[in-house]
Protein backbone atom coordinates (compact mmCIF):
# COMPACT_ATOMS: atom_id res chain seq x y z
CA UNK A 1 0.00 0.00 0.00
CA UNK A 2 2.61 2.36 1.27
CA UNK A 3 4.93 2.40 -2.11
CA UNK A 4 6.49 5.13 -1.54
CA UNK A 5 8.76 4.81 1.94
CA UNK A 6 11.56 7.37 1.47
CA UNK A 7 11.09 9.48 5.08
CA UNK A 8 13.06 12.73 3.84
CA UNK A 9 10.48 15.60 3.39
CA UNK A 10 10.73 19.04 2.48
CA UNK A 11 11.58 21.69 5.32
CA UNK A 12 8.81 22.24 8.22
CA UNK A 13 8.20 21.85 11.70
CA UNK A 14 7.72 18.84 13.11
CA UNK A 15 4.99 17.74 15.75
CA UNK A 16 4.45 14.19 16.66
CA UNK A 17 4.19 12.78 13.32
CA UNK A 18 2.88 15.52 11.31
CA UNK A 19 4.73 18.70 9.89
CA UNK A 20 3.77 22.19 10.05
CA UNK A 21 4.74 24.52 7.11
CA UNK A 22 4.22 27.51 7.22
CA UNK A 23 3.00 29.31 4.27
CA UNK A 24 5.80 32.16 2.64
CA UNK A 25 8.58 30.65 5.02
CA UNK A 26 8.28 26.89 4.22
CA UNK A 27 5.75 26.88 1.57
CA UNK A 28 6.44 29.31 -2.08
CA UNK A 29 3.77 30.56 -2.78
CA UNK A 30 2.53 29.60 -6.75
CA UNK A 31 0.29 32.40 -7.64
CA UNK A 32 -1.24 29.78 -10.44
CA UNK A 33 -2.26 27.06 -7.85
CA UNK A 34 -3.50 30.11 -5.29
CA UNK A 35 -5.76 31.69 -7.94
CA UNK A 36 -7.19 27.94 -9.17
CA UNK A 37 -7.69 27.32 -5.69
CA UNK A 38 -9.88 30.70 -4.82
CA UNK A 39 -11.58 30.04 -7.97
CA UNK A 40 -12.54 26.65 -7.94
CA UNK A 41 -13.05 25.94 -4.13
CA UNK A 42 -15.30 29.28 -4.71
CA UNK A 43 -17.50 27.23 -7.06
CA UNK A 44 -17.73 24.46 -4.81
CA UNK A 45 -17.26 25.77 -1.18
CA UNK A 46 -20.58 26.55 -0.34
CA UNK A 47 -22.14 23.14 -2.30
CA UNK A 48 -22.64 22.56 1.93
CA UNK A 49 -24.98 25.65 2.18
CA UNK A 50 -27.52 24.10 0.35
CA UNK A 51 -27.76 20.43 2.78
CA UNK A 52 -26.99 22.81 6.10
CA UNK A 53 -30.38 24.22 4.92
CA UNK A 54 -32.24 21.17 4.00
CA UNK A 55 -30.77 20.08 7.65
CA UNK A 56 -32.49 23.62 9.20
CA UNK A 57 -29.81 26.10 10.20
CA UNK A 58 -29.84 29.20 8.35
CA UNK A 59 -27.86 30.62 4.99
CA UNK A 60 -25.72 32.21 7.47
CA UNK A 61 -24.77 28.98 9.31
CA UNK A 62 -24.56 27.11 6.39
CA UNK A 63 -21.59 29.83 5.34
CA UNK A 64 -20.23 29.47 8.77
CA UNK A 65 -20.50 25.55 8.52
CA UNK A 66 -18.80 26.19 5.00
CA UNK A 67 -15.92 28.25 6.83
CA UNK A 68 -15.01 25.80 9.24
CA UNK A 69 -15.04 22.97 6.98
CA UNK A 70 -12.84 24.46 4.21
CA UNK A 71 -10.18 25.82 7.14
CA UNK A 72 -9.91 22.53 8.58
CA UNK A 73 -9.29 20.87 4.92
CA UNK A 74 -6.81 23.30 4.58
CA UNK A 75 -5.08 22.21 7.38
CA UNK A 76 -4.02 18.52 6.02
CA UNK A 77 -1.70 19.97 3.56
CA UNK A 78 -0.28 22.74 5.91
CA UNK A 79 -0.91 21.70 9.49
CA UNK A 80 -0.29 17.92 8.88
CA UNK A 81 1.86 17.66 6.01
CA UNK A 82 0.20 15.56 4.03
CA UNK A 83 1.04 15.13 0.35
CA UNK A 84 -2.76 14.97 -0.68
CA UNK A 85 -4.82 17.76 -1.58
CA UNK A 86 -7.71 16.65 1.05
CA UNK A 87 -11.41 17.18 0.46
CA UNK A 88 -14.82 15.90 1.41
CA UNK A 89 -15.80 12.15 1.72
CA UNK A 90 -17.45 13.11 -1.35
CA UNK A 91 -19.46 9.55 -1.94
CA UNK A 92 -20.54 9.39 0.77
CA UNK A 93 -22.87 12.88 1.13
CA UNK A 94 -26.04 11.36 -0.84
CA UNK A 95 -25.61 8.65 1.58
CA UNK A 96 -26.00 10.59 4.29
CA UNK A 97 -28.79 13.05 2.92
CA UNK A 98 -30.93 10.17 1.98
CA UNK A 99 -30.54 8.68 5.61
CA UNK A 100 -31.99 12.20 6.64
CA UNK A 101 -34.56 12.30 4.02
CA UNK A 102 -35.52 8.68 4.62
CA UNK A 103 -36.49 9.96 8.56
CA UNK A 104 -38.40 13.06 6.92
CA UNK A 105 -35.60 15.13 8.26
CA UNK A 106 -34.27 17.05 5.59
CA UNK A 107 -37.21 19.46 5.35
CA UNK A 108 -35.28 22.76 6.19
CA UNK A 109 -36.74 22.30 9.62
CA UNK A 110 -34.20 22.85 12.71
CA UNK A 111 -34.13 19.89 14.96
CA UNK A 112 -31.71 19.35 17.83
CA UNK A 113 -31.72 15.39 17.28
CA UNK A 114 -30.78 16.15 13.81
CA UNK A 115 -26.86 17.28 14.77
CA UNK A 116 -26.60 14.84 17.67
CA UNK A 117 -26.55 11.91 14.87
CA UNK A 118 -24.53 13.90 13.07
CA UNK A 119 -22.14 14.07 16.07
CA UNK A 120 -22.72 10.31 16.75
CA UNK A 121 -21.31 10.01 13.18
CA UNK A 122 -18.23 12.18 13.71
CA UNK A 123 -17.69 10.52 17.16
CA UNK A 124 -17.17 6.64 15.47
CA UNK A 125 -15.96 7.79 12.71
CA UNK A 126 -12.74 10.08 14.37
CA UNK A 127 -12.49 7.09 17.09
CA UNK A 128 -12.73 4.52 13.67
CA UNK A 129 -9.99 6.65 12.17
CA UNK A 130 -7.85 6.93 15.54
CA UNK A 131 -7.86 3.12 15.95
CA UNK A 132 -7.26 2.37 12.46
CA UNK A 133 -4.40 4.81 12.16
CA UNK A 134 -2.16 3.58 15.48
CA UNK A 135 -2.73 0.12 14.82
CA UNK A 136 -2.58 -0.13 11.31
CA UNK A 137 -5.64 -2.28 10.74
CA UNK A 138 -7.41 -0.07 8.10
CA UNK A 139 -6.01 -2.41 5.13
CA UNK A 140 -6.80 -5.52 6.62
CA UNK A 141 -10.55 -4.59 7.48
CA UNK A 142 -10.98 -3.53 3.21
CA UNK A 143 -9.49 -6.84 2.23
CA UNK A 144 -12.38 -8.61 4.47
CA UNK A 145 -15.00 -6.14 2.71
CA UNK A 146 -16.41 -8.85 -0.30
CA UNK A 147 -16.18 -7.40 -3.62
CA UNK A 148 -19.91 -7.14 -4.03
CA UNK A 149 -20.33 -5.21 -0.71
CA UNK A 150 -17.93 -2.65 -1.62
CA UNK A 151 -19.50 -2.43 -5.26
CA UNK A 152 -22.70 -1.83 -3.75
CA UNK A 153 -21.97 0.60 -1.06
CA UNK A 154 -20.36 2.54 -4.13
CA UNK A 155 -22.79 2.10 -6.54
CA UNK A 156 -25.36 3.13 -3.52
CA UNK A 157 -23.76 6.72 -3.18
CA UNK A 158 -24.23 6.99 -7.40
CA UNK A 159 -28.14 5.92 -7.52
CA UNK A 160 -28.75 8.25 -4.30
CA UNK A 161 -26.70 11.07 -5.77
CA UNK A 162 -28.61 10.94 -9.03
CA UNK A 163 -32.13 9.98 -7.04
CA UNK A 164 -31.53 13.49 -5.09
CA UNK A 165 -30.50 15.61 -8.37
CA UNK A 166 -33.85 13.62 -10.52
CA UNK A 167 -36.40 12.91 -8.20
CA UNK A 168 -36.16 14.57 -4.56
CA UNK A 169 -34.68 17.94 -5.59
CA UNK A 170 -36.51 17.94 -9.09
CA UNK A 171 -38.40 20.82 -8.20
CA UNK A 172 -35.23 22.76 -7.50
CA UNK A 173 -33.47 21.82 -10.59
CA UNK A 174 -36.52 23.20 -13.17
CA UNK A 175 -35.91 26.59 -11.42
CA UNK A 176 -32.92 26.62 -13.75
CA UNK A 177 -33.61 24.05 -16.09
CA UNK A 178 -31.83 25.64 -19.31
CA UNK A 179 -28.51 26.47 -17.28
CA UNK A 180 -28.85 23.72 -14.92
CA UNK A 181 -29.00 21.53 -18.08
CA UNK A 182 -25.96 22.82 -19.64
CA UNK A 183 -23.48 22.91 -16.35
CA UNK A 184 -24.48 18.95 -16.13
CA UNK A 185 -23.82 18.06 -19.95
CA UNK A 186 -20.92 20.72 -19.83
CA UNK A 187 -19.23 18.54 -16.70
CA UNK A 188 -19.89 15.74 -17.76
CA UNK A 189 -18.09 16.17 -21.05
CA UNK A 190 -14.85 17.65 -19.80
CA UNK A 191 -14.81 15.21 -16.75
CA UNK A 192 -15.64 11.58 -18.24
CA UNK A 193 -16.01 12.10 -22.50
CA UNK A 194 -14.03 10.41 -24.14
CA UNK A 195 -13.96 12.16 -27.38
CA UNK A 196 -13.07 15.04 -25.13
CA UNK A 197 -10.33 13.02 -23.40
CA UNK A 198 -9.08 12.43 -26.86
CA UNK A 199 -9.45 16.06 -28.08
CA UNK A 200 -7.58 17.62 -25.65
CA UNK A 201 -4.42 15.08 -26.32
CA UNK A 202 -3.32 17.33 -28.85
CA UNK A 203 -5.58 20.66 -28.11
CA UNK A 204 -3.41 22.45 -25.20
CA UNK A 205 -6.75 24.91 -24.87
CA UNK A 206 -9.36 21.47 -24.46
CA UNK A 207 -6.27 20.39 -21.95
CA UNK A 208 -6.72 23.39 -19.45
CA UNK A 209 -10.40 23.06 -19.65
CA UNK A 210 -10.49 19.46 -18.64
CA UNK A 211 -7.88 19.92 -15.65
CA UNK A 212 -10.22 22.57 -14.24
CA UNK A 213 -13.28 20.36 -13.45
CA UNK A 214 -16.58 21.84 -13.16
CA UNK A 215 -15.49 25.26 -12.91
CA UNK A 216 -15.91 25.92 -16.74
CA UNK A 217 -19.02 24.75 -17.41
CA UNK A 218 -20.02 25.85 -13.98
CA UNK A 219 -18.85 29.91 -14.98
CA UNK A 220 -20.56 29.16 -18.44
CA UNK A 221 -23.79 27.92 -16.77
CA UNK A 222 -23.83 30.80 -14.43
CA UNK A 223 -23.71 33.27 -17.47
CA UNK A 224 -26.60 31.63 -18.87
CA UNK A 225 -28.63 31.58 -15.96
CA UNK A 226 -27.65 35.25 -15.54
CA UNK A 227 -28.76 36.12 -18.78
CA UNK A 228 -32.10 34.02 -19.07
CA UNK A 229 -33.37 35.65 -15.73
CA UNK A 230 -32.95 32.13 -14.11
CA UNK A 231 -31.13 33.83 -11.34
CA UNK A 232 -30.85 37.05 -10.23
CA UNK A 233 -27.84 39.11 -8.27
CA UNK A 234 -28.13 41.10 -5.54
CA UNK A 235 -24.50 41.93 -4.79
CA UNK A 236 -23.09 43.35 -1.19
CA UNK A 237 -20.43 45.06 -0.47
CA UNK A 238 -17.95 44.62 2.84
CA UNK A 239 -16.92 41.89 5.17
CA UNK A 240 -19.03 39.79 7.73
CA UNK A 241 -17.41 37.70 10.08
CA UNK A 242 -19.04 33.92 9.56
CA UNK A 243 -21.99 33.46 12.39
CA UNK A 244 -20.10 30.62 13.86
CA UNK A 245 -21.18 31.11 17.65
CA UNK A 246 -24.97 30.86 16.28
CA UNK A 247 -23.73 27.23 14.51
CA UNK A 248 -21.66 26.52 17.79
CA UNK A 249 -24.89 26.88 20.10
CA UNK A 250 -27.32 25.05 17.25
CA UNK A 251 -25.26 22.12 16.48
CA UNK A 252 -22.29 21.15 18.77
CA UNK A 253 -22.95 18.48 21.13
CA UNK A 254 -20.94 20.68 23.75
CA UNK A 255 -23.86 22.86 23.27
CA UNK A 256 -26.92 20.41 22.43
CA UNK A 257 -25.78 17.62 24.02
CA UNK A 258 -24.61 14.06 23.35
CA UNK A 259 -26.11 11.85 21.52
CA UNK A 260 -28.11 8.74 22.60
CA UNK A 261 -26.98 5.34 22.68
CA UNK A 262 -29.65 4.42 19.91
CA UNK A 263 -27.81 6.90 18.00
CA UNK A 264 -24.36 5.40 18.04
CA UNK A 265 -26.17 2.46 16.97
CA UNK A 266 -27.82 3.54 14.36
CA UNK A 267 -24.42 5.04 13.22
CA UNK A 268 -22.46 2.37 12.20
CA UNK A 269 -23.43 0.85 9.28
CA UNK A 270 -22.85 4.64 7.89
CA UNK A 271 -19.82 4.75 9.58
CA UNK A 272 -18.70 1.68 8.37
CA UNK A 273 -19.74 3.15 4.76
CA UNK A 274 -17.73 6.15 4.97
CA UNK A 275 -14.38 4.63 6.05
CA UNK A 276 -14.47 2.24 3.52
CA UNK A 277 -15.02 5.24 0.49
CA UNK A 278 -12.68 7.04 2.27
CA UNK A 279 -10.04 3.84 2.15
CA UNK A 280 -10.46 4.06 -1.61
CA UNK A 281 -9.51 8.11 -1.59
CA UNK A 282 -6.07 6.92 0.21
CA UNK A 283 -5.29 4.05 -1.99
CA UNK A 284 -6.51 6.52 -5.30
CA UNK A 285 -4.20 9.23 -4.06
CA UNK A 286 -1.14 6.93 -3.16
CA UNK A 287 -1.33 5.50 -6.52
CA UNK A 288 -1.19 9.27 -8.22
CA UNK A 289 1.69 9.90 -5.97
CA UNK A 290 3.53 6.64 -6.75
CA UNK A 291 3.29 7.69 -10.22
CA UNK A 292 4.14 11.13 -10.47
CA UNK A 293 7.06 10.50 -7.63
CA UNK A 294 9.02 8.46 -10.89
CA UNK A 295 9.31 11.72 -12.13
CA UNK A 296 10.44 13.70 -9.37
CA UNK A 297 13.37 11.72 -7.88
CA UNK A 298 14.62 14.94 -6.39
CA UNK A 299 11.57 15.54 -3.93
CA UNK A 300 11.10 11.90 -2.42
CA UNK A 301 7.37 12.25 -0.75
CA UNK A 302 7.08 10.67 2.49
CA UNK A 303 3.51 8.70 2.19
CA UNK A 304 2.10 7.51 5.35
CA UNK A 305 -1.29 5.95 5.15
CA UNK A 306 -1.28 5.53 9.33
CA UNK A 307 -0.31 9.35 9.81
CA UNK A 308 -3.06 10.02 6.66
CA UNK A 309 -5.60 8.39 9.30
CA UNK A 310 -4.57 10.53 12.04
CA UNK A 311 -4.84 13.65 10.28
CA UNK A 312 -8.52 13.10 9.30
CA UNK A 313 -9.32 12.40 12.56
CA UNK A 314 -8.18 15.28 13.81
CA UNK A 315 -9.81 17.53 11.54
CA UNK A 316 -12.93 15.58 12.03
CA UNK A 317 -12.54 15.78 15.82
CA UNK A 318 -11.68 19.34 15.52
CA UNK A 319 -14.73 20.30 13.66
CA UNK A 320 -16.93 17.81 15.66
CA UNK A 321 -16.08 20.07 18.59
CA UNK A 322 -17.92 23.46 16.80
CA UNK A 323 -19.54 21.49 13.93
CA UNK A 324 -20.38 17.90 13.65
CA UNK A 325 -21.08 17.58 9.68
CA UNK A 326 -20.23 14.41 8.44
CA UNK A 327 -18.69 13.36 6.16
CA UNK A 328 -17.06 16.79 5.15
CA UNK A 329 -13.56 15.84 6.11
CA UNK A 330 -12.36 13.40 4.32
CA UNK A 331 -8.63 12.49 2.53
CA UNK A 332 -8.74 13.10 -1.32
CA UNK A 333 -10.09 16.12 -3.38
CA UNK A 334 -9.15 13.74 -6.51
CA UNK A 335 -9.79 16.30 -9.15
CA UNK A 336 -7.10 18.80 -7.42
CA UNK A 337 -4.63 16.43 -6.30
CA UNK A 338 -4.29 15.16 -9.94
CA UNK A 339 -4.24 18.80 -11.14
CA UNK A 340 -1.22 19.59 -8.46
CA UNK A 341 0.56 16.36 -9.03
CA UNK A 342 0.73 16.91 -13.08
CA UNK A 343 2.49 20.11 -12.60
CA UNK A 344 4.89 18.79 -9.86
CA UNK A 345 5.78 16.11 -12.69
CA UNK A 346 7.22 18.74 -14.49
CA UNK A 347 10.36 19.28 -12.81
CA UNK A 348 11.66 22.00 -10.25
CA UNK A 349 11.19 24.89 -12.27
CA UNK A 350 7.44 24.20 -13.11
CA UNK A 351 7.24 23.90 -9.02
CA UNK A 352 10.32 23.34 -6.47
CA UNK A 353 7.75 20.95 -4.26
CA UNK A 354 4.38 19.05 -4.21
CA UNK A 355 3.70 21.15 -1.16
CA UNK A 356 3.82 24.72 -2.25
CA UNK A 357 1.30 24.31 -4.95
CA UNK A 358 -0.78 22.03 -2.56
CA UNK A 359 -0.18 25.05 0.08
CA UNK A 360 -0.83 27.45 -2.45
CA UNK A 361 -4.11 25.85 -3.72
CA UNK A 362 -5.33 25.40 0.15
CA UNK A 363 -4.45 29.17 0.87
CA UNK A 364 -8.37 29.37 0.28
CA UNK A 365 -9.23 27.09 3.47
CA UNK A 366 -7.83 30.04 5.67
CA UNK A 367 -11.03 32.04 5.07
CA UNK A 368 -10.72 34.96 2.63
CA UNK A 369 -13.82 34.10 0.72
CA UNK A 370 -16.07 33.12 3.33
CA UNK A 371 -15.83 36.67 4.54
CA UNK A 372 -16.20 38.62 1.81
CA UNK A 373 -19.70 39.78 1.23
CA UNK A 374 -19.12 40.04 -2.68
CA UNK A 375 -18.26 36.95 -3.28
CA UNK A 376 -20.67 35.46 -0.91
CA UNK A 377 -23.57 37.44 -2.30
CA UNK A 378 -22.53 36.05 -5.98
CA UNK A 379 -22.68 32.72 -5.20
CA UNK A 380 -25.87 32.50 -3.14
CA UNK A 381 -28.36 32.10 -5.89
CA UNK A 382 -25.71 29.87 -7.90
CA UNK A 383 -25.29 27.39 -4.66
CA UNK A 384 -27.60 24.51 -5.89
CA UNK A 385 -26.25 24.61 -9.30
CA UNK A 386 -22.81 23.66 -7.28
CA UNK A 387 -24.45 21.22 -4.78
CA UNK A 388 -26.08 19.52 -7.86
CA UNK A 389 -22.82 19.48 -10.42
CA UNK A 390 -21.01 17.98 -6.93
CA UNK A 391 -23.61 15.30 -6.70
CA UNK A 392 -23.89 14.47 -10.31
CA UNK A 393 -20.07 14.56 -10.71
CA UNK A 394 -19.91 12.05 -7.81
CA UNK A 395 -22.54 10.11 -9.21
CA UNK A 396 -20.89 9.06 -12.14
CA UNK A 397 -17.61 8.73 -10.83
CA UNK A 398 -18.85 5.98 -8.37
CA UNK A 399 -20.68 4.42 -10.60
CA UNK A 400 -17.56 4.20 -13.01
CA UNK A 401 -15.74 2.86 -9.93
CA UNK A 402 -17.93 0.47 -8.97
CA UNK A 403 -19.08 -1.13 -11.98
CA UNK A 404 -15.15 -1.86 -12.34
CA UNK A 405 -14.99 -3.91 -9.10
CA UNK A 406 -16.95 -7.18 -9.99
CA UNK A 407 -15.17 -9.85 -11.37
CA UNK A 408 -18.53 -12.82 -11.44
CA UNK A 409 -21.93 -12.30 -12.57
CA UNK A 410 -23.41 -12.72 -8.53
CA UNK A 411 -21.32 -10.22 -7.48
CA UNK A 412 -22.97 -7.66 -10.12
CA UNK A 413 -26.11 -8.77 -9.36
CA UNK A 414 -25.22 -8.45 -5.47
CA UNK A 415 -23.93 -4.75 -6.05
CA UNK A 416 -26.93 -3.58 -7.45
CA UNK A 417 -29.20 -4.67 -4.54
CA UNK A 418 -27.23 -3.56 -1.84
CA UNK A 419 -27.17 -0.40 -3.81
CA UNK A 420 -31.00 -0.21 -4.10
CA UNK A 421 -30.97 -1.16 0.11
CA UNK A 422 -28.63 1.51 1.05
CA UNK A 423 -30.17 4.53 -0.99
CA UNK A 424 -34.01 3.71 -0.72
CA UNK A 425 -34.35 1.64 3.08
CA UNK A 426 -31.42 2.52 5.62
CA UNK A 427 -27.45 1.64 5.37
CA UNK A 428 -28.28 -1.39 8.19
CA UNK A 429 -30.47 -3.09 6.02
CA UNK A 430 -28.28 -2.71 3.08
CA UNK A 431 -25.00 -3.62 4.80
CA UNK A 432 -27.10 -6.90 6.66
CA UNK A 433 -28.40 -7.92 2.78
CA UNK A 434 -24.73 -7.34 1.85
CA UNK A 435 -23.36 -9.66 3.91
CA UNK A 436 -26.00 -12.39 3.40
CA UNK A 437 -25.70 -12.26 -0.19
CA UNK A 438 -21.92 -12.56 -0.20
CA UNK A 439 -22.03 -15.56 1.87
CA UNK A 440 -24.73 -17.36 0.29
CA UNK A 441 -24.99 -15.95 -3.28
CA UNK A 442 -21.44 -14.59 -4.19
CA UNK A 443 -19.53 -17.19 -1.50
CA UNK A 444 -16.80 -16.99 0.91
CA UNK A 445 -13.89 -17.24 -2.25
CA UNK A 446 -13.28 -13.78 -3.70
CA UNK A 447 -11.22 -12.53 -6.24
CA UNK A 448 -8.85 -9.20 -5.58
CA UNK A 449 -9.78 -6.03 -7.13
Amino acid sequence: MNTITNTTTSKGLKWGPFTLRIPFIHLRFRAGEFFQGMVISGATAFAAVPIAMGLGLTFEEGVALSFIAGTLIGAGPIFFGEPMAPGWVTPAVPIVIAAFAAKGQFNGVYDPAVFQFMAAMCIEFTLLLFIMGITGWGKKLIEIIPNGLKAGIILGAALAAFYQVFVTDLDKLMIQPISMGLAISLCVITTFSEPFKKLALNNKFFKVVGSLGLLPGFVLAALVAFLLNEVTFNIEWGFRIPDVVSLFNRTSPLAIGFPSIDMYLEAIPLVVIGYTLLFGDLITGTEVLNDAQTQRPDEPLDVNLDRSHLSVAMRNFLGLLVNPFFPTQGALWTGVHVVVAERWKKGPKEMPSIFDGLGSYYLMGIPFLYVTLPFITLMKPLMQMALTLTLILTGFACAYVAMAIPKKNSEMASALLIAVFITFFSAWIGLLIGILLSIFVVGTDKDKV
